[in-house]
């Protein structure tokens, strides 16, 4: 009796600290979406989903990206590294090779197999779809912390895109899931060698049919979501509010099927929702689609905090919220309001330069490549023939300058000797040698790099592109809003705190210390 009581009473200790930590954390980014949004379409919002998330939770209401450019492949590489892009190594969607500048993708690993629903893993229907892993990241995760405090925790990721899935959970992640362009759920042989039962499953329950069997329709638009799926394809489920339905249920299936947040090991699950970015792209900010868009996302954040609670019992999560990036306002609404801005066309401007450095020099295509507002250099063309850096440099400085979208252009040598603004830092945080360009250029304000007046794009330093929303709602999180200036670079240091595990090795950013401190305080 004596040594149950004995077992009994040095049990204790461990039972309530297990109970400290939270079963699961889901990281949401919500791919474009603007800070603003949470106020400007906050009185059509229900009291379930963003307002549960504010008025329950931490809102960081002055969070920024410290870096360019701001796209979705470094948004959630620097979310979950705590780093930016000159250390995380991820510079862009896509960016050049610098000895024969062949393309490079983000999440891109030629050494990877597709694992997916199709006979052979890279069928001509299905060229690449799973060729995927986090190969290009350079340092770890949030999830690969986690996971080398406590192997028995679980990580994954889920997103229409590949990068979002895979670029925020890492290396040592248990999976992570994207769709094809059947928009069927696939993985890659980084993760296993075939899809687990419980995703075949879905397939058969969750058909694209069921989805988009009915019209998607505002007080200014009306589309008629089967016919346009009989027209484009499976695909079409991506540009609809119907994506983020997708994605969600997907979500959920995962959470039970791999049963996470239902032991003392706290997991984690990465769900990146990117209809809002192609619905953004197609009509821009300011469209009444866009706006609905939010009002369907609202509820089904409204539909993940009634499930994690059915789940794993009420506040024994933690949900976090943001975004990878913002976007500009379109061009023809610019026009419309009479306020400064436009198009930057690089597919007009790159060949319209590399004309004027031949006049110059003599020789055709001294720029290879342009990317992600950067131009490569053919240093190779201009060593064999002599030709000065730095000449060709203040040449297409010049010309550049005279474009009335330009605001300015730099080189690694300019930015050195610059004196040190936000710009300034910004771009030397964007900047990874082995992989950048060689002039860099800044748009002006209103300026986006896009060829049509409607729709939108982002990239830039300004604030419509790197003020995001940041939310914090579950377990032991006490409500508050905060307005000091947050870097994108903390929020990882901040899960790990509230996952108790060390930050990412190479993480950069501080923790939020208001998120751990109570209300009260």
């Amino acid at each position: 009796m004596k040594n149950l009581l004995y077992i009994i009473l040095i049990s204790l200790p461990f039972a309530v600290i297990s109970q400290q930590n939270p079963k699961i954390l889901v990281c949401v980014v919500v791919d474009q979406m603007k800070y603003e949004f949470v106020d400007r379409f906050w009185e059509d919002f229900g009291n379930n989903g963003f307002k549960k998330l504010v008025n329950e939770g931490v809102f960081c209401r002055n969070t920024h990206y410290n870096y360019i450019p701001t796209y979705t492949g470094p948004g959630h590489a620097s979310i979950f590294t705590g780093t930016t892009p000159s250390v995380h190594g991820i510079i862009g969607n896509n960016w050049y090779k610098r000895d024969d500048f062949s393309p490079v993708y983000c999440a891109g690993d030629g050494a990877s197999q597709t694992v997916c629903l199709c006979k052979k893993p890279h069928e001509n229907i299905n060229p690449g779809s799973g060729q995927m892993s986090p190969i290009s990241l350079l340092c770890n995760t949030v999830g690969d912390q986690l996971k080398i405090k406590d192997s028995l925790s679980k990580v994954f990721g889920v997103s229409i895109k590949d990068r979002g899935a895979i670029l925020s959970t890492g290396a040592l992640a248990d999976g992570a899931y994207w769709l094809n362009h059947e928009s069927k759920w696939i993985t890659s042989s980084f993760y296993r060698n075939n899809l687990p039962e419980w995703v075949v499953r879905f397939h058969k329950n969750y058909s694209i049919e069921s989805y988009m069997n009915k019209s998607w329709m505002g007080t200014t638009f009306e589309y008629d979501l089967n016919k346009i799926l009989l027209e484009t394809g499976p695909s079409s489920i991506k540009s609809s509010p119907k994506g983020n339905n997708y994605t969600l249920d997907f979500s959920k299936e995962l959470i039970k099927n791999e049963d996470l947040g239902t032991d003392e090991h706290t997991d984690l699950l990465v769900i990146s929702f990117s209809s809002t970015d192609y619905v953004g792209h197609k009509y821009g900010p300011d469209a009444e689609e866009v706006k609905s868009m939010y009002l369907n996302l609202d509820q089904q954040i409204a539909d993940l905090i009634q499930f994690l609670e059915n789940h794993c019992g009420s506040k024994e999560f933690i949900i976090s919220l943001t975004s990878d990036h913002g976007a500009g306002t379109s061009p023809i609404e610019l026009e419309r309001k009479r306020l400064k801005g436009g198009n930057f066309v690089s597919r007009e401007i790159f060949p319209e330069l590399n004309s004027q450095l031949e006049l110059k020099f003599g020789v055709p295509n001294i720029l290879a490549r342009y990317s992600n507002m950067q131009f490569y250099i053919n240093y190779q063309k201009l060593d064999s023939l002599n030709i000065s850096k730095k000449d060709v440099f203040e040449e297409a400085r010049n010309w550049l300058k005279k474009q009335s979208s330009v605001d300015e252009v730099y080189s690694i040598n300019t930015l050195s000797n610059s004196l040190i603004s936000l710009k300034i830092r910004r771009i030397i945080n964007g900047i990874y040698p082995k992989r950048s360009g060689d002039i860099f250029l800044t748009l002006n304000p209103g300026y986006i790099e896009w060829s049509t007046k409607t729709g939108t794009t982002h990239g830039t330093h300004y604030n419509y592109d790197s003020h995001v929303p940041l939310l914090f709602y579950g377990y032991n999180i006490q409500p508050k809003q905060i307005y000091r200036n947050i870097k994108i670079t903390d929020i990882a240091p901040t899960l790990s705190i509230l996952l108790k595990s060390a930050f990412p090795n190479a993480c950069t950013g501080n923790p939020i210390s208001e998120v751990f401190q109570n209300i009260d305080e």
